[in-house]
């Protein structure tokens, strides 16, 4: 009778298959996203609060869809750092391919629609505006992880990597810089080379798409009289100080009010209509305001966390999917951040991007978390091998390329041991 029940668990424990070691999530990188969401949520209250007294004589209008929309984030987070990443592999080609028809869609007139000149959002019914370009950051990162995952070494030559690879990058590029949205362009862009570069991309291609993108960003800019207006005030804000250089120079005296320690949450002057969008595109202005020097370190701190925590999880990522798809992500969130931050310090022409997780605006914020939902997921899996030196830099290797760990590759003993 023992010898049955013992033969009948052994039976049981292998058709369960294998099973995968799980361990906790990454615990910085959540209580990080964490913060930042609390922060925005509060910030956005505070920056908000006299717009949507003169809109609406409410002046938690703005912040009360932010939390809604913060609660839906976080229980997309949650949700997907609990589900297997690797079932993702199965979505990556119908949403790259749903992504491309929603940025065709948005500029159909009647469709999508136009603010300010640009045409950048869908109106649907319960939810409101909507920004395919978001959802299109992360479709290009879920599909590029996939495609480069199964071309493997072949991603470094030229018409089997390079040549495909801008096929895939070129349509979402052109479509988002077209809206016009030239800085969630570069972001789109900047993450698709990170996941080629970890992959093992020839530096020399980099370098041409590289340059092939700053060409087209040039010919754009040069194209449109607006935003060629922004990087001639970039280079001189002061010659037009009520006019094109206005943004810029409110956001600097906002930072210069401030100070070390700030005026106080809730007392900045520059959200009383002097600051344009002090909720969206400049609320880093309103922080460094109302928290000073030490609140905009805070925040950048907890970017950096990011940041390491994101990269790290890529490089010891279990498989070469997720660790594409965990560096294209990383890439993407701290790349925004940067610009955002650069563009308020008045260090980049204004490119009208959001803040992640602080900013106020729904899609924005839930495929951010979502993002990271799916990060946090990978990190239950990651082993202890590796550093991100050797990933970056490929120290010890001949051909001194980021290569990542394939899937059922297996070396040393256990390579040996299987040989027949």
């Amino acid at each position: 009778m023992t010898v049955a029940v013992a033969t009948a668990r052994r039976t049981a424990r292998a058709g369960a298959g294998v099973r995968r070691e799980r361990r906790q999530v990454a615990y910085p990188l959540l209580l990080a996203v964490i913060g930042l969401v609390a922060i925005g949520v509060v910030m956005v209250y505070s920056a908000s609060s006299v717009q949507g007294y003169f809109r609406a004589d409410d002046p938690s209008l703005y912040v009360i869809q932010q939390a809604l929309w913060a609660g839906l984030g976080l229980a997309g987070m949650y949700l997907f750092s609990r589900v297997d990443f690797r079932l993702l592999r199965f979505l990556a080609i119908p949403v790259y391919v749903a992504t491309m028809l929603m940025l065709v869609a948005v500029l159909v007139p009647g469709i999508g629609t136009s603010v300010a000149g640009s045409r950048r959002w869908i109106d649907l019914p319960l939810i409101g505006g909507f920004q395919p370009a978001e959802v299109a950051k992360f479709a290009i990162c879920l599909y590029l992880a996939h495609w480069l995952d199964r071309r493997g070494r072949a991603a470094a030559s030229f018409w089997n990597g390079f040549v495909p690879f801008g096929l895939l990058v070129a349509p979402g590029f052109v479509l988002i810089a077209i809206e016009p949205d030239l800085g969630t362009a570069g972001v789109y862009v900047l993450a698709a080379l990170a996941i080629f570069f970890m992959a093992g991309a020839n530096l020399v291609y980099l370098g041409l798409i590289g340059g092939g993108v700053g060409a087209a960003a040039t010919a754009m800019v040069l194209a449109t009289p607006y935003q060629l207006t922004r990087v001639q005030t970039f280079l001189n804000p002061e010659r037009d100080p009520l006019g094109a250089g206005y943004n810029a120079l409110q956001s600097l005296m906002a930072l210069a009010l401030g100070g070390i320690t700030g005026l106080g949450l809730g007392a900045s002057k520059q959200k009383y209509l002097y600051l344009p969008a002090p909720s969206t595109d400049f609320i880093f202005a309103i922080i460094g305001e109302e928290w000073g020097l030490i609140g905009t370190i805070a925040v950048v701190a907890l970017f950096v966390v990011i940041a390491y925590q994101g990269y790290r999880i890529a490089v010891t990522a279990p498989d070469t999917f997720s660790g594409l798809l965990a560096a294209g992500i990383t890439t993407w969130l701290v790349t925004q951040a940067c610009i955002n931050m650069m563009v308020v310090t008045a260090l980049m022409p204004v490119t009208g991007i959001p803040l992640p997780f602080i900013s106020y605006g729904g899609s924005a914020l839930i495929i951010n978390l979502v993002a990271v939902g799916v990060l946090l997921s990978i990190s239950r899996e990651t082993t202890q091998s590796g550093s991100l030196l050797d990933a970056v830099f490929g120290i010890g290797r001949r051909d001194r390329r980021a290569h990542l760990p394939r899937a059922g590759r297996r070396t040393g003993p256990a390579r040996r041991t299987a040989r027949p």
